[in-house]
């Protein structure tokens, strides 16, 4: 049997895992009480640090927020969706990024509740987050409107649509369909009607 003392983890180490476990109770508070209610004490009691460090690793609450931001749209575009849209066909593409997004709702709902919270605040009296969520939602719309174009380039799409203004549309779409499965999950059944937000998307591209 080995007695060797385990291994200790770097500074950088321990200051990742804070920040991690600093942003999902910043994500969990956002969901229930939105951000302009939230304080950095509260989220620190949440994670087990001090609001002096949270002001320490993020400069603000705003900055805080800037982070929640940037990973839930990482962990989404890069680890969700990833190869997913790397697909020979952009059709085939299109329906995998809905899909990805509709199973969203399902696998990290609180989350998803989180970032509605945000962007809905962020309408509203939150002006000191507007230009990071514009940026969110700016990222979102230019991955939907690049696979458009790969669609256009390769015939599948109608060489007259507009990209942007069909990611305008798409995206609305989409985040529409949540907003309301969010209010009431009966509203939406996301493997049963899946299909039908595919076709609908695809339809006014053809």
């Amino acid at each position: 049997m080995s007695n060797a003392a385990p291994e200790r983890r770097t500074q950088e180490e321990r200051k990742a895992e804070s920040e991690r476990k600093i942003i999902r109770a910043a994500i969990k508070i956002f969901a229930k009480q939105g951000y302009l209610r939230t304080t950095l004490n509260q989220v620190g009691e949440e994670a087990g640090y001090t609001g002096g460090l949270i002001s320490h690793r993020f400069g603000s609450k705003a900055g805080l927020m800037q982070a929640v931001i940037k990973n839930i749209g990482r962990r989404f575009m890069q680890d969700q969706i990833g190869d997913a849209v790397d697909q020979a066909s952009a059709e085939e593409s299109l329906k995998n990024y809905i899909k990805i997004y509709m199973s969203e709702v399902t696998l990290r709902e609180g989350t998803l509740r989180a970032l509605y919270v945000i962007m809905g605040e962020a309408l509203g009296g939150a002006e000191d987050i507007q230009a990071d969520v514009a940026q969110f939602n700016a990222d979102a719309r230019d991955a939907v409107a690049k696979i458009i174009e790969r669609g256009i380039e390769q015939g599948e799409f109608n060489k007259d649509v507009n990209p942007t203004a069909a990611a305008v549309l798409i995206t609305g779409m989409l985040r529409g369909v949540v907003m309301q499965y969010l209010f009431d999950h009966k509203a939406f059944n996301v493997k049963k009607d899946l299909p039908l937000l595919q076709r609908a998307a695809i339809g006014g591209l053809k």
